[in-house]
């Protein structure tokens, strides 16, 4: 894959971006959000966060392009739009378990002070 570090706007974009994902809670949302569409209020029960705050976190998400509402009758159903970016946040999960599993089996030798 090439990458041309020229393309300012895009690089910014991306930024703009990771600085979405940056949030543990809006991040929690978008995984819970691709496992299945969801409502608000199984996002809060599932999170324990509180409703006003999973209405925040799901704005940004909307505005960022990455989930959209469907409003079911009286329910608003909230799913991934952009599954290239649920692929990302996946192989940064499995990038952190990899690191985590390989720093716990690293062993320092006796009388290493670190």
């Amino acid at each position: 894959m090439v990458v041309c570090v020229d393309d300012e706007t895009g690089i910014a974009q991306a930024a703009e971006l990771f600085k979405v994902l940056g949030s543990p809670g809006r991040l929690s949302l978008l995984i819970l959000i691709d496992r299945a569409p969801t409502t608000v209020s199984a996002l809060v029960e599932t999170t324990g966060l509180s409703q006003p705050l999973v209405s925040q976190y799901l704005r940004t998400l909307r505005q960022a392009g990455l989930v959209e509402a469907d409003r079911q009758g009286r329910s608003v159903l909230y799913r991934v739009v952009d599954t290239h970016v649920t692929h990302v946040v996946a192989d940064a999960l499995d990038h952190v378990r990899e690191g985590h599993a390989h720093h716990e089996t690293v062993s320092t030798p006796e009388g290493d002070p670190r």
